[in-house]
């Protein structure tokens, strides 16, 4: 039900607000895009490490470097065939990449010691894209779509302990999942040069149903002994997405815009095999952890201003 108010309150501000799109095509078109993010990252991956390190009763202070830009953030095209068909303009098929990449540094404390962590993390997710657009009127266009998305992420950390005991740790996080969803987008000619547009995911996993890995190792030397955590597993997540922005033509067949996105990738493990061990000797307590830390249900959010062009190649 949320999601279809959603999409009701989506529709309603696109077209009752100056919001500014992709734009018309004329004819057979592939139009190429590319953009710059500028805006904010936080990955499930934080939430989990958070639950591991709490066994040992060492409290993570939030991520930090969460917010920059991204020079190669999307990117991609998409065929547009001419149809003419009623209020059948055309059908479309594209391909859009976006890359992440961030260094993160936190600290952590525990008893008698204080953790200097840092990591370098990196999200790829593609999204291809088959749909129709539908014309009710010459300003005004529907575009509903099926997307199939691929993700990735990597983590590859560091640790340092300073204090009783003091240890140095080494941390290697890896997700993949494959998932069906149903989208739409909308855009509005204000005149000849600029348009309105929105683009949301409603709906998913649909058809394709959500699959993939999850895997995490984590080992640490501490001055009294050795520490290793486990956990592998299948991983699914779902997404929901609202992005609102505008285009204008600045010369033939190119245009720039700008777009306000908000999207969350909620994910988690299924039916890990997890375990924790200290020394010669399984941790329950930490193996439990390493089970709940795969398992429970967290974001991929993302959120911020896109800037980008669009070119079109007539065929």
């Amino acid at each position: 039900m949320k999601r279809y108010f959603v999409f009701l309150l989506v529709l309603f501000a696109l077209l009752t607000t100056p919001s500014f799109a992709q734009g018309k095509v004329e004819g057979n078109a592939l139009r190429l895009k590319g953009g710059l993010f500028l805006g904010s990252l936080k990955t499930d991956l934080e939430k989990r490490n958070f639950y591991t390190d709490i066994v040992g009763l060492e409290y993570n202070q939030p991520w930090q470097n969460d917010s920059s830009s991204s020079l190669i953030n999307d990117w991609g095209f998409d065929y547009f065939k001419s149809i003419n068909a009623g209020i059948l303009s055309n059908v479309f098929l594209g391909l859009h990449i976006n890359r992440f990449a961030r260094g993160y540094e936190w600290n952590s404390f525990y008893a008698t010691g204080l953790g200097i962590k840092e990591a370098d993390y990196r999200l790829l997710y593609s999204d291809i894209n088959l749909g129709v657009t539908l014309s009710p009127t010459s300003n005004f266009r529907i575009l509903p779509k099926y997307v199939l998305r691929s993700l990735s992420q990597t983590l590859e950390g560091t640790y340092l302990g300073l204090g009783a005991p003091s240890y140095y740790g080494q941390d290697s996080k890896t997700t993949t999942g494959t998932s069906g969803l149903v989208g739409v987008g909308f855009e509005f000619d204000l005149n000849d040069r600029a348009t309105l547009f929105g683009d949301i995911l409603l709906f998913g996993p649909f058809l394709l149903n959500s699959s993939g890995l999850y895997s995490s190792e984590q080992f640490r030397i501490y001055n009294g002994g050795f520490a290793f955590n486990y956990a592998n597993g299948g991983y699914s997540f779902y997404s929901e997405k609202i992005s609102l922005g505008a285009s204008i033509v600045v010369m033939p067949k190119l245009r720039l815009f700008v777009t306000l996105d908000r999207e969350n990738m909620i994910a988690k493990s299924k039916s890990p095999v997890a375990f924790s061990v200290g020394g010669d000797n399984l941790d329950r307590l930490g193996t439990l952890m390493e089970y709940v830390a795969a398992t429970a249900e967290h974001k991929i959010e993302l959120s911020g201003l896109k800037f980008g062009a669009t070119y079109d190649l007539n065929l």
